[in-house]
């Protein structure tokens, strides 16, 4: 019996001290979020880098390059474009949470180009009824949704493929949709 009992308070007491380490380091990871994260490195609705020490770059394959674009939905529909290349990219769009909600990729989309528009549903549905010819080859993405960021990754396996890589990102619009 005396056993049990000091199994019991050991482990009351471990729950106890292991809860107040969580409350201790969630100030912590609060602030250290990733869209804390992608606040600081560059302006909204505009490709950019990742520094090198970024999480997202060093979970990420070597061999691909890689820009971000963070934007609000709030000030309208986003329109997310590339030009035609041989090499295979993809664009993942996520939640601020990080939570990704759509994806896509070279093999996925019309002459291989990204052409994509990411709204809220009122904003899609608009774009849809409206019939502007901008949006006729756009992929449409309706989320109900306010932050928003995406990722657009190519692969590049050479110096000479790094270049033409360079080039597709440099090349890469992340802007709000005008009608």
């Amino acid at each position: 019996m005396f056993k049990f009992i000091y199994a019991f308070l050991l482990i009351g007491i471990g729950t106890v001290i292991v809860h107040i380490c969580i409350l201790f380091l969630l100030p912590h990871y609060t602030r250290n979020n990733i869209w804390t994260r992608l606040e600081k490195i560059g302006p909204h609705y505009q490709f950019v880098d990742l520094d090198s020490y970024d999480p997202i770059r060093q979970s990420m394959d070597p061999l691909f390059l890689l820009k971000v674009c963070k934007f609000d939905l709030d000030n309208g529909p986003v329109h997310l474009t590339t030009p035609q290349t041989t090499q295979f990219w993809s664009l993942s769009a996520y939640t601020r949470d990080g939570i990704i909600f759509y994806n896509l990729n070279d093999k996925t989309t019309p002459n291989a180009k990204l052409n994509l528009i990411i709204g809220n549903p009122l904003q899609i549905t608009e774009l849809k009824q409206s019939k502007i010819e901008r949006t006729l080859n756009s992929v449409l993405v309706a989320q109900k949704l306010n932050e928003v960021f995406t990722i657009l990754r190519v692969f590049a396996p050479s110096p000479l493929e790094k270049k033409e890589s360079e080039t597709f990102l440099e090349k890469a619009t992340c802007r709000i949709f005008n009608k």
